[in-house]
């Protein structure tokens, strides 16, 4: 294996730290940002959904840009904008500049994001698909699970302000050695590349639709009419959105992918770990503050041993995938996701602290395990020309996933509170979190033994 595609990858890897970082510790220093900007709480609050709308948006136009233009330049670009608008954003003096800057962070995270995924991809031979991207993905489960850490330290200690500002030094040092190591290369151009102005429209749409109405009924803690129409949109839209896709000669990006199993398989399940990546950290972070009392900063050193199981089960995770395959792996550590996820929601301020944090320890491990071998998995058998498409469409459903997991408990709790205590809303969101496992769980159990290795070991 070459050092250079090593180095691509945890190069990559780190632009998706860097953009998951920024999409998760604003929540902490929302509080500090409201009142330096004089706003309300829905106001500071759509500074983290305008961020989330925009990056859903614009995924999609990361495929065909990466064709037009290369997947370097457009990479280049995105971390320019990026950092920018990340300066801008800790410098921002008033609401309307706030979320200006954050519009344009979404549209450069929305590009950056899929394309370092692309440029693994397209340069990495099937048998070593599965290492290169463990590299690409240990990065982004980090940066959920030390958001609150950092978070609470920045904005306890000094301002809300250097949690963008910690973007620009990586922002650099991601420009000067991807402009260094990164090749032009030509061949997966195509400057004659016709945009599909409807597909991008069907797909912005649903992908808006649904985020703005899961906003709705997470501040209005109920349904209502423009909820319930966002909704039948996004269904609406959703559904004429495939068949397009599926028929259309030059579509946006192919939805052929989908008829190889792995990837199939990844999509669902893959989707399904990414809704927990986003939920579970945030749900604990405000169940240890609101239900334990825990200030910020204990908190977030709490929540970091799901960063740190991540990291404990990366130097065996791929050595696990390649001795019991990729069925039993995924298995395994969805079992473990699960009872882990079911645990939290026992936990209570006078437990041990060693087993709270052991339970977070062990929630890291199988969240990590389980991402490892989907992604891994998910691309064994696209062939090259196809890989492109299968980034995007995977892009945009990670990207859906993670939001829809924060708006999902975000929303679970808010009703259950309505009628419960808050410690018990708290835990029944746990257990409907727990419960979203079981459909991946039934998925993996009915798929044959050899799913994954068609192309592993050629």
């Amino acid at each position: 294996m070459k050092n250079n595609e090593k180095r691509v990858a945890l190069l990559m890897g780190l632009s998706l730290f860097m953009e998951m970082l920024d999409s998760t510790i604003v929540t902490t220093a929302l509080p500090q940002i409201k009142n330096s900007l004089h706003i309300t709480s829905a106001n500071a609050s759509l500074i983290i959904s305008l961020y989330m709308i925009a990056v859903a948006i614009f995924i999609p136009l990361s495929g065909w840009l990466a064709k037009r233009y290369g997947n370097k330049t457009i990479w280049l670009f995105a971390i320019i904008i990026f950092t920018i608008s990340s300066i801008g954003s800790g410098l921002a003096s008033n609401f309307i500049l706030m979320l200006s800057m954050r519009l344009l962070q979404g549209f450069s995270g929305a590009l950056m994001v899929p394309i370092a995924r692309l440029i693994v991809l397209e340069n990495t031979p099937p048998q070593n698909l599965l290492k290169m991207i463990s590299y690409v993905i240990w990065p982004a489960l980090i940066a959920p699970a030390i958001a609150p850490f950092i978070g609470g330290i920045l904005t306890t200690y000094w301002s809300w302000r250097l949690i963008f500002m910690i973007n620009v030094p990586i922002g650099m040092i991601l420009f000067i050695i991807g402009n260094t190591i990164l090749q032009h290369e030509s061949e997966h151009e195509n400057k004659n590349a016709t945009f599909d102005w409807i597909g991008f429209s069907l797909i912005s749409l649903a992908s808006a639709s649904l985020l703005i109405a899961l906003d709705i009924i997470s501040s209005n803690k109920a349904l209502n009419i423009s909820s319930i129409i966002l909704l039948l949109v996004f269904i609406s839209s959703s559904i004429v959105t495939v068949k397009y896709l599926m028929n259309t000669k030059v579509p946006l990006f192919s939805m052929r992918t989908l008829r190889f199993s792995s990837y199939k398989v990844s999509q669902f399940g893959g989707s399904i770990m990414w809704l927990t990546v986003g939920a579970i950290p945030y749900l604990s972070t405000i169940f240890f503050q609101n239900a334990f009392h825990w200030s910020a900063i204990k908190t977030g050193s709490f929540v970091l041993f799901i960063f740190v199981g991540n990291i404990a089960i990366k130097p065996v995770a791929n050595s696990i995938i390649q001795r019991i395959g990729f069925k039993n792996t995924i298995l395994c550590s969805l079992f473990l996701i699960f009872i882990t996820t079911l645990m939290i929601g026992t936990l209570t301020e006078q437990m041990n602290q060693i087993y709270i944090l052991a339970i977070l320890t062990f929630s890291g491990i199988g969240r990590s395990l389980a991402l490892t071998a989907y992604n891994g998995m998910s691309l064994v058998e696209i062939p090259y020309d196809e890989r492109n498409s299968a980034n995007t469409l995977g892009a945009v459903s990670q990207n859906l996933s993670q939001e829809i997991g924060v708006s999902l408990v975000t929303i679970s709790f808010s009703i259950l509170n309505q009628y419960q205590p808050e410690l018990d809303a708290y835990r029944l969101t746990y257990f409907l979190l727990g419960i979203v496992i079981i459909a991946p769980i039934v998925e993996i159990i009915i798929q044959p033994q050899s799913i994954g290795v068609v192309k592993q070991t050629n």
